[in-house]
């Protein structure tokens, strides 16, 4: 889907990765990685069904950490910190005190408590951020951590499809 015909805030879930621009910073950030990859390590991917093994992933990660910070650096957004640290911890990458402060001080739920229109609303994305800081507070470098997704159905079921509350993630 082309980037500039969609809501960048639409959400359909309030887990990390809940909606379009966390999607695309994902993305972004899987290129920033897989951009620097050497002859040698394309060609492990091209033997692996182009997927990029967890070993590799790791090397990418520390090889292009500083582009990573400065990319999240630049979006001006809680949002890309939150997707940086669920990219590191899913892919067993590294991740420095001063990124994982970062990542904690922009997760907490004092800046969206306020935003969320019900109690409902609250009670899920509270559910997923104190479950992402637990996973963020609990990371251990190497250590491939899967940050838990949200369902369309279980949100749709809850709150009507694609009609959740805009979280505003300025800096």
């Amino acid at each position: 889907m082309n980037r500039e015909n969609i809501d960048m805030n639409e959400h359909w879930s309030y887990a990390i990765n809940g909606n379009w621009r966390a999607n695309y910073y994902y993305e972004d950030l899987f290129y920033i990685c897989s951009s620097s990859c050497t002859a040698g390590e394309r060609e492990i991917i091209n033997r692996n069904d182009h997927l990029i093994p967890l070993d590799i992933w790791k090397v990418l990660i520390i090889r292009c950490y500083d582009k990573l910070i400065k990319y999240a650096d630049e979006q001006k957004s809680r949002l890309a910190y939150l997707v940086l640290g669920m990219f590191l911890m899913e892919h067993g990458g590294k991740m420095t005190k001063e990124v994982k402060d970062k990542i904690l001080k922009y997760s907490r739920w004092k800046y969206e408590k306020h935003q969320l229109k019900s109690k409902e609303e609250r009670e899920f994305r509270k559910k997923y951020l104190f479950e992402f800081r637990e996973k963020v507070i609990n990371y251990v470098d190497g250590v491939q951590t899967k940050v838990t997704d949200g369902t369309l159905t279980e949100h749709r079921d809850q709150f009507g499809f694609l009609n959740l509350t805009y979280i505003d993630y300025k800096i």
